[in-house]
This record gives C-alpha cells, structure tokens and sequence, in this order.
C-alpha cells in the first residue's frame, strides 16, 4: 500500500489547512514530523503534492483528486470508530461542554439523561475556555452562538431569557423600593468593571443607570449564589427561578435574550447514545428551561 493510514488523514489536514504548522498543531505532532512524512509520501506515491507560495502551501491537481479520496476515507473511519465506541462493553462518557449556568441547570437532570442507558456516563465541562468538537474534546457541547463552520450540526433550543431576580429575604426588605420602582437604589451584584462588556453590566448601565455593581463578582455562579444569599439584586437567567427559589422583579428584560444552539459533530449522528442523550436534552429545555 502507497502510505499508510495515519499518512493519507495526516496529508488531508495538510490540504485543509494549506500548512504544515497548522496541521501539526492540530494534531498535536511536530511540525518537522509532518513535513518530513509528506515528503515520504510524495516519494511512495511518485508525484508533487505541493508547491509553495506566498499564502502557504498550494495542492497540485493530483493532490486535490487524492484529498476528496482522503476526506471520504477519514469521514467513515470517523464514523467507524464512533459506532464502534457504542458498543463496546465498558461505559461511555458522553462529555457534554457547556456555560456553568447552564451546567449547573443541567446537572439536576443526568437522573433523567441517563435513566435507562446502563453504559453511559455523563460529563459535564464548563470550563471558561473554549472546546473544540471537532477535536474531539467534547462530544456535545450547549451554546449561545452559532456555529458558521466545521462538520458540526446544531438544532435551536429556544431563547435564553433575562431578568432580575433577588433572594426572599432581600426582596422582603427591599420591598417598598422595589414596589416604587427605585431600582438603582438597591444593592446590586454583578461583573466588575473589567468585564463591562458582558451582556447583563451593558443592560444595567444602559437601563438601571448603574456602572459598577455595589458587590462585583468576576463568575456567574459566585453572582448566583449572593444573589441566593440576599446580598442584592441581579440580571440572571429566567430558568433560575424556579431552581433557585429566586423572586422576580422582572421575568424579561428588553434587548437581552440569546437563542441557544444544541451542537454536535457530524460524525455523532452514528452513534446512538450520543444521539438519544441530545433527544433527553432537547427535552429537558422545553419542559424545564425554556419554551421552544
């Protein structure tokens, strides 16, 4: 056989990227790695497989028949070793990536998620920085924006709705200036300053007339959670009332609302644990979270 497996998907992310650096990094190999495995390829195979410009690496014709070859081939295998993955004997962690909202909305769900899957875990990620499907680091993954490139699908879940909400304690203490509407009065939690461009600080300072929040708190659950506490009102997500015993001041604010977007790999349509747990999501935001 001309090449090997691992040659023929490493020349397809070559051809995808126009570079070696950027394949290597992709992959997490070398960049000295791929270059010298290409040049062995293109001597098994006979032929140029790239020439170089000014904005990077150019396929040859020859190349671009092979890479549509390659892209189906690395497309099945994919899907292969995702089908595989399903039924195996040992557990499957489905890794679900997510904001930590919404992790902590969905984590009193993975009851229902995986009633009746005896081989699957969940794992929810909710880190701040950023997960890549297509790398593999997450196999579903809950978000505001919607995806515009890569092998990725993605299905509306319905509006992310806003609105302010204070603790029963603080909302009983509070409660003739809040029925007077002097709501800049009030003690208020939220980003700091550094964070101004966060959705909730913008509407507060373009509508409440406050810049700065009396209590600053630089993550959403820390803001939740003295919000929780009776230390002053916020902007939160209107599916917190109900799991949180939070009292509304106003279940939604004008401006501030976000669509949010179930999103997957395309190659996770074969595998049928992935694709029932996404179905038990979808459920779980119509019924619990948001009307779709």
């Amino acid at each position: 056989m001309l090449g090997n497996w691992d040659d023929i998907k490493l020349f397809e992310k070559v051809v995808a990227l126009k570079s070696y650096s950027k394949a290597a990094e992709s992959l997490n190999i070398s960049q000295p790695t791929v270059s010298r495995r290409m040049k062995l390829l293109q001597t098994d195979l006979g032929f140029t497989l790239f020439e170089r410009s000014e904005r990077g690496l150019i396929p040859t014709e020859k190349a671009l028949v092979l890479y549509n070859l390659a892209g189906n081939m690395v497309n099945h295998a994919q899907s292969f070793e995702i089908a595989a993955r399903s039924l195996r004997h040992q557990k499957q962690t489905i890794n679900i990536a997510c904001s930590p909202l919404i992790g902590l909305a969905i984590s009193r769900h993975i009851p229902m998620l995986i009633d009746g899957l005896d081989k699957v875990n969940i794992a929810l990620l909710t880190s701040p920085n950023f997960v890549s499907l297509e790398k593999g680091e997450a196999d579903i993954a809950l978000r505001n924006v919607l995806p515009e490139k890569g092998n990725l699908l993605a299905k509306s879940l319905g509006q992310n709705q806003f609105g302010i909400f204070g603790g029963v304690d603080f909302m009983e203490k509070h409660k003739d200036l809040i029925d007077q509407g002097e709501l800049s009065t009030c003690p208020w939690v939220g980003y700091p300053k550094s964070m101004a461009h966060m959705p909730s600080n913008k509407w507060l300072s373009q509508n409440i007339g406050i810049s700065a929040p009396d209590i600053q708190l630089d993550s959403s659950l820390l803001i939740l959670d003295a919000v929780v506490n009776n230390m002053g009102l916020a902007v939160l997500p209107t599916y917190l009332e109900q799991t949180h015993n939070l009292i509304a001041v106003r279940k939604s604010l004008d401006g501030l609302s976000f669509k949010s977007w179930l999103v997957s790999h395309a190659q996770t349509a074969h595998d049928p644990m992935i694709t029932e747990v996404k179905h038990r999501i979808e459920a779980v935001f119509k019924n619990e979270l948001y009307e779709i």
